[in-house]
């Protein structure tokens, strides 16, 4: 028997593979790009209702000045309290950096283009780790610290030894505001 004996029977199984082909497209490629294109809406959706909010923003007036961030200058105080806040914070951002510090010296001040500058010189130890750990935190310290004048003096290790600690100065400087005349 051959199918060209029974035609009904030929196309009832092209139908049936025919309607599995449908299947499997539809379970498949036509799945994943439909959940595609409902994930792609959701996403625009989500993207229009953000700018309908900022447009709605953007039109407001500000009903209240906004909070002010931190300061970068030191308030105006005396200059002796300045100088001992910086102080503070340059022992603190050592005692974190893990920095042995071996003097501190106060500078003598300058006036700056309506500010002015205080600064202590640091003298201190420690391997290259703690120091760019000092250098990171004076650089990133509020109110705004400036480094300067660093020297750095390695002592010779021997070849199979462990690297020495590394003695270094630093010039450290704050800025604090005028006096209102």
């Amino acid at each position: 028997m051959t199918l060209t004996e029974r035609p009904a029977v030929g196309r009832g199984a092209a139908l049936a593979i025919l309607g599995v082909l449908v299947a499997l497209f539809c379970v498949g490629p036509l799945a994943a790009y439909c959940g595609l294109l409902a994930a792609n809406s959701d996403e625009l959706a989500t993207k229009q209702a953000m700018l309908q909010r900022y447009r709605a923003l953007a039109k407001t007036e500000p009903s209240a000045p906004a909070p002010a961030g931190p300061q970068l200058l030191y308030p105006d105080m005396p200059e002796s309290q300045a100088s001992a806040l910086l102080q503070e914070a340059v022992k603190n951002s050592a005692a974190t950096a893990r920095v042995q510090v071996q003097g501190l010296q106060v500078l003598r001040s300058e006036a700056v283009s309506g500010a002015m500058r205080i600064g202590v010189r640091v003298r201190g130890r420690g391997d290259i780790a703690s120091l760019r750990g000092l250098l990171y935190a004076v650089e990133t310290a509020r109110p705004l610290l400036y480094p300067d004048n660093l020297q750095i003096q390695s002592h010779a290790a021997l070849p199979d030894t462990a690297p020495s600690l590394l003695d270094f100065q630093l010039d450290i400087s704050g800025f604090k505001m005028e006096p209102q005349s």
